[in-house]
């Protein structure tokens, strides 16, 4: 019965509790916009089916997709990609709080043209193991 067990243990791979993970390719780059690194954009990897992964810029327009909490890459095959330089997190985030700064500011406009987020025209083919993808945005 204990060899059963440890069999059936053996097939289900290393995976643990995440054993109905998809294949998933590790996803790096850099976005610039109009030649200069666009930092704090979200980056957003929008697969035909399933989980979303996504990733903020940092200061040199680089980015790392997460899938899940700590589990780096993106699902495997296309993926619509989506660019924002508007964050809805840090908005909210600003919003709350008892130290919340109120200003006339209003919300954050977008930087990006729509074609690279409400309107996305960027697709691209992830493959299993590393891949690099950079976005050099125009107006």
């Amino acid at each position: 019965m204990l060899s059963m067990i440890a069999l059936c243990a053996s097939f289900s791979g290393c995976g643990g509790s995440d054993g109905d993970q998809p294949d998933l390719g590790l996803v790096k780059g850099v976005v610039t916009f109009e030649g200069q690194p666009l930092s704090g954009a979200s980056v957003t990897f929008m697969p035909v089916s399933g989980r979303p992964a996504m990733a903020k810029t940092d200061d040199a327009g680089y980015y790392e997709l997460i899938y899940i909490r700590n589990t780096p890459g993106c699902k495997t095959g296309l993926n619509k990609v989506v660019i924002t330089s508007v964050s809805e997190e840090e908005d909210e985030m600003e919003a709350e709080g008892d130290d919340a700064l109120v200003t006339d500011a209003g919300p954050a406009k977008e930087k990006v043209p729509a074609k690279y987020n409400a309107e996305t025209e960027l697709e691209v083919d992830v493959q299993p193991g590393e891949n690099a993808f950079d976005f050099d945005l125009k107006k």
